[in-house]
């Protein structure tokens, strides 16, 4: 009975430690951080003097399952790269010192590539700092996408 007992406590806190809600990303500027809603896509910027800014929205405002979301790290110190990793959609993320104008995220991929429930897909950078792979891991199948700060006209993904 006691090794069934200490099963259960083992095994409850392995699940409560993987759904985690909230991650936070510690950006090249050492007085903001990066929070990460990893069921809703939402991301924070948190500064050391209180103040918070939306730098992304909630995506799926009713999605009860963690880890849905990841942001990924540019070679930019100011942008990173929001994956809803059940669908392969990309957004880019920018935070900022400079002022709430210069805070924003824009679509690089809104087509769902899966229908799956379940994480698939990563991304990986390639020698431009600009593009990356977007790979699923169930499939093999990649595409190329690129961010910018140009403008709309240079985000774009393709089947690779």
């Amino acid at each position: 009975m006691k090794n069934i007992v200490i099963t259960m406590i083992l095994v409850f806190t392995a699940i409560t430690s993987w759904g985690q809600t909230y991650k936070f990303y510690q950006t090249d500027n050492l007085h903001n951080q990066l929070r990460l809603n990893t069921k809703t896509g939402e991301v924070m910027q948190i500064q050391d003097d209180n103040q918070t800014f939306l730098v992304h929205p909630s995506t799926t405002q009713d999605n009860e399952i963690s880890n849905k979301y990841e942001l990924f790290k540019t070679k930019n110190m100011w942008t990173y790269i929001l994956l809803d990793k059940d669908t392969g959609k990309l957004w880019q993320c920018q935070y900022s010192v400079k002022g709430v104008e210069y805070i924003s995220s824009w679509a690089i991929n809104l087509v769902d590539l899966s229908s799956s429930k379940h994480s698939r897909f990563t991304i990986q950078p390639l020698t431009s700092m600009y593009q990356y792979y977007l790979i699923d891991e169930e499939t093999g199948e990649m595409w190329k996408f690129q961010w910018t700060t140009d403008g709309e006209n240079y985000r774009w993904i393709v089947k690779f």
